[in-house]
C-alpha cells in the first residue's frame, strides 16, 4: 500500500504553532488568553499541535538518545563540524563521560542540556486541553462530537505516551493527570513518585480509553494527518510499556528492592512475576493485531528503490538486491506499510551524518570541504561483528567461519572477487575478512571500506564504493577542523535514504528526505516474539496459532535468510546447534535478532538497558580501524577509540539535584 510520497506539513506546522503559542507555557491558567485558544475548532486544533510539538526528537543525531547516545555509534571528541562545536553531542557525553546529577546531560525531566523540553510541560498542555476542550468548559461549539472525541483521545494519547518516554529513563515518576494551577503551592506541586506498577498501570488505562475514539489509519486524511495518533499506534505504546515492565530491569531487579520515598512508600515491585509477561504477551499480541488490520506488513521492494538504482526495477531486480533494497526501504521509504508511527523532523542532518561520498564524487569534486559534508556516524567494530554470518548465524557460533579460520583472522584483510563480491564489495577493493561472507542485513545496514553503496541514480555497475583511507571520499581530510569522517571507519548506510547522495562536482548533498520510524511493524513482531518465549518457551503460541519462530522467520526471510530452527541446525558449530530449542537459547536468539534487524534506529539504547545487559555489552573497550592509515596495512589495525564507564547506577537517568531541593517529596533514583 502507497501511503504517501511527500512530506506532510503537519510538524512543520507544530514547530511554528508551538512558536507562536510559547506564551502559553507561562501565562496563568485563569488568563482570558487561555480560552481563547479554544474558542473555535482551529484554534483548538493549534493547541492540540502543541501538545505534539512536545515530542522528543528521533532524527536529531545532536539530541537523540537512541541514535547516539547507547555505544553503538562514535563521533570523534575532536569533531567541531557541522554542530559539534563543543564535541560530542550531548547523549554521546553522557555515555562517555558519565551523567552527573547537578547538571544531567539529556535531562527531560527539567528540558536542560540536551533535552529540547521538558516532558512534564507537555504533559500540562495535554492536561490542559483535555480541560478546556470540553464543551462544558468553554470549549469549541464548531466541531461535531466525533472529532470532539478523537482530539480528546489523541491527548490522551499523547499525554500516555510522554509518561512512557519519562518511565523509560527514570523509572517511577509522578504521575500528572490534572493541569496542576501557576497559583498551586505546597503539596499541590510537591508531587510524589509514583510506584512502577501505578505507573505503568496509568499509561496503560490512558490508552485503554484512548483507543476507543481513535481513528484507524484508513481514517486518516493522507494529505494532512499522517503521523498523528492512530489506534495501532497507541495499541503499539501499550504493549511496549508492558514489554518494559515484564523486563529484568522491572522485574526482580535487586538492585532496586526497598527503594522508599519520605512515606515509606516502596517505587519498585518486588519479585519476579510471570503475570507480567503474560499481561505484555497479550498486549503484543493485540497490537500487531491491530497494525495488521490497517494493512501493516515486513516490506518487500518491488521497484528497487523507485528507480534509485538506474536499471533495475520490478522485472529485473536480482534477490540480493531486493533484499538489500527492502530493508533499507523499510526504514527510509516514507510511510511504507512497514510504518506504524514515524516523525516527518527534518532528517538532514542525520542523512548528512550517515551518507558516504564516494570516491566517485570525492576525485571529481572541485576539492572543496563542503558545508554539507558529514558521513561521521559511525559504527563501533563491536556492533559490526554482531551483525550475523551469511548463514543468519552468529559469525562466533557459525561452523563454516570455525573451519575456515575466519572468525580468528576476522581482522585481517584481502581482496575482493567477481565471484564473492557481486553486489556487495567492489572487485579488486582490499577489506577485512570480517566484511565477507556476512547476512544481507549487514550489507544493507553498514558501509565500509570497499563495500558498494547502491542507489543515488546509479546503476549496480556503476555504484559507489567506499574508501576510508586518510585522504580518500570518506576518510580523514580536515581533522579537527571539520571532521566530516568516521574515525571508526564505517557509516550507518541503513539510515541514508536510496535516493540520497553527494553531487559528483562539489561536495552539496542532494537529499531525500523520508519519515523516520518511531514504531515499525518488524519492531512489534520482535517484540511479540519476545514475550510468547518468555511466557511459554518456544512452543507457546498466540491468538493465531503462531510461536515466537513463526514471527522472527517471516522477518528473517526479507534477507534471504533461513528459518531459526534450520540455520542453527545446519550452520552452527556443534555445541549450538540446540540453542533454539530452548527458552534461553531462544530468548538470546531473540536479542540478536533486535540487535540486527533494529541496528541504527534507537533501539538498541532501550533494549540493552531493559535486559540488564549494559554492564557487559556497554563496558567493551570502543574501537574501530585506524583512521589515519593510508595504506590498507596501516587502515586494517584495530584502534581502541575510549573505554566507557557503565556502572549500575546508569540503567536510569539521574534526577538533576536542584529539582530535589525544590521539591523534597522526589527521591533520587539509586546510585546518584
Amino acid at each position: 500500500m502507497k501511503r504517501m510520497k511527500y512530506f506532510l506539513v503537519l510538524f512543520s506546522s507544530i514547530l511554528i504553532l508551538s512558536g507562536c503559542n510559547e506564551v502559553l507555557d507561562i501565562l496563568p491558567d485563569d488568563k482570558p488568553v487561555l480560552d481563547d485558544a479554544f474558542i473555535d475548532a482551529s484554534n483548538s486544533e493549534s493547541y492540540l499541535f502543541t501538545c505534539y510539538s512536545f515530542l522528543p526528537s528521533h532524527v536529531n543525531p545532536l539530541n537523540t538518545l537512541g541514535l547516539t547516545g547507547g555505544g553503538d555509534i562514535y563521533y570523534s571528541p575532536q569533531d567541531r563540524g557541522a554542530g559539534l562545536s563543543a564535541g560530542q553531542p550531548n547523549p554521546m557525553k553522557a555515555f562517555f563521560q558519565g551523567n552527573l546529577a547537578d547538571f544531567p546531560y539529556m535531562n527531560f525531566w527539567d528540558g536542560q542540556n540536551g533535552a529540547s523540553n521538558s516532558l512534564w510541560q507537555g504533559i500540562r498542555h495535554c492536561n490542559i486541553f483535555l480541560e478546556k476542550i470540553q464543551l462544558e468548559n468553554g470549549g469549541p461549539k464548531d466541531i461535531d462530537e466525533y472529532t470532539r472525541a478523537k482530539w480528546i483521545a489523541e491527548a490522551k494519547a499523547l499525554k500516555a505516551y510522554f509518561h512512557f518516554y519519562l518511565f523509560q529513563l527514570y523509572g517511577p515518576i509522578p504521575i500528572m493527570d490534572t493541569a496542576q494551577p501557576i497559583s498551586a503551592k505546597g503539596e499541590e506541586v510537591n508531587v510524589y513518585r509514583a510506584p512502577v506498577n501505578e505507573v505503568v498501570d496509568y499509561i496503560v488505562n490512558t490508552l485503554k480509553e484512548a483507543i476507543i475514539d481513535l481513528p484507524t489509519l484508513t481514517n486518516l486524511d493522507n494529505s494532512t494527518e499522517f503521523g498523528r495518533i492512530t489506534k495501532s499506534i497507541a495499541w503499539a505504546i501499550k504493549a511496549k510499556t508492558l514489554v518494559l515492565a515484564a523486563s529484568p530491569l522491572f522485574n526482580n531487579n535487586n538492585y532496586y528492592r526497598g527503594i522508599l520515598d519520605n512515606r515509606g512508600v516502596d517505587l519498585f515491585p518486588d519479585g519476579d512475576h510471570q503475570a507480567r509477561w503474560e499481561r505484555a504477551l497479550a498486549a503484543c499480541d493485540s497490537a500487531c493485531r491491530s497494525a495488521e488490520a490497517e494493512g501493516a506488513i515486513i516490506l518487500i521492494s518491488t521497484d528497487g528503490g523507485n528507480n534509485a538504482i538506474k536499471g533495475t526495477n520490478a522485472s529485473n531486480i536480482n534477490d540480493t538486491t531486493k533484499a538489500i533494497i527492502s530493508l533499507r526501504q523499510a526504514v527510509t521509504e516514507s510511510w511504507n506499510p512497514e510504518i506504524i508511527w514515524a516523525t516527518n523532523e527534518n532528517n538532514k542532518l542525520l542523512q548528512q551524518f550517515s551518507c558516504a561520498l564516494g570516491d566517485q564524487e570525492w576525485n571529481g569534486s572541485d576539492g572543496a570541504w563542503g558545508g554539507e559534508l558529514g558521513q561521521r556516524h559511525g559504527p563501533t567494530l563491536d556492533v559490526v561483528e554482531r551483525f550475523y554470518s551469511s548463514n543468519g548465524i552468529p559469525i562466533d557460533e557459525d561452523m563454516e567461519w570455525e573451519n575456515n579460520n575466519w572468525y580468528l583472522n576476522r581482522y585481517k584483510t584481502q581482496v575482493a572477487t567477481a565471484e564473492n563480491s557481486k553486489y556487495l564489495i567492489k572487485e579488486g577493493q582490499e577489506t577485512a575478512l570480517l566484511h565477507f561472507n556476512r547476512s544481507l542485513r549487514f550489507y544493507a545496514s553498514v558501509g565500509f571500506k570497499g563495500s558498494i553503496w547502491e542507489g543515488g541514480g546509479k546503476s549496480l555497475k556503476s555504484s559507489t564504493y567506499l574508501n576510508f583511507l586518510s585522504g580518500k571520499g570518506c576518510g580523514e581530510k580536515y581533522y579537527g577542523a571539520y571532521g566530516a569522517f568516521s574515525p571508526t571507519g564505517y557509516l550507518a548506510k541503513k539510515l541514508c535514504h536510496l535516493e540520497t547522495t553527494y553531487s559528483a562536482t562539489r561536495i552539496n548533498l542532494i537529499e531525500q528526505r523520508y519519515s523516520f520510524p518511531i514504531i515499525r511493524f518488524a519492531d512489534m513482531y520482535l517484540l511479540l516474539a519476545e514475550c510468547l518465549n518468555e511466557v511459554g518457551g518456544p512452543e507457546k503460541i498466540d491468538s493465531q496459532g503462531r510461536n515466537a519462530y513463526a514471527y522472527l522467520d517471516e522477518i528473517r526471510a526479507r534477507v534471504g535468510m533461513k528459518g531459526v530452527v534450520e540455520s542453527w541446525s545446519n550452520y552452527a558449530s556443534d555445541v549450538y546447534k540446540s540453542k533454539p530449542t530452548t527458552k534461553s537459547g531462544l530468548r538470546e536468539i531473540i536479542r540478536t535478532e533486535r540487535f540486527n534487524e533494529l541496528a541504527f534506529e534507537g533501539a538498541f539504547y532501550y533494549d540493552v538497558r531493559r535486559w540488564l545487559l549494559a554492564e557487559d555489552l556497554l563496558n567493551r573497550q570502543t574501537s574501530g580501524w585506524n583512521f589515519k592509515g593510508k595504506t590498507d596495512k596501516e587502515f586494517f589495525y584495530v584502534t581502541v577509540y575510549e573505554q566507557p564507564r557503565f556502572s549500575v547506577k546508569d540503567y536510569l537517568m539521574p534526577i538533576k539535584t536542584n529539582t530535589l531541593l525544590q521539591n523534597r517529596n522526589l527521591v533520587q533514583n539509586p546510585g546518584w
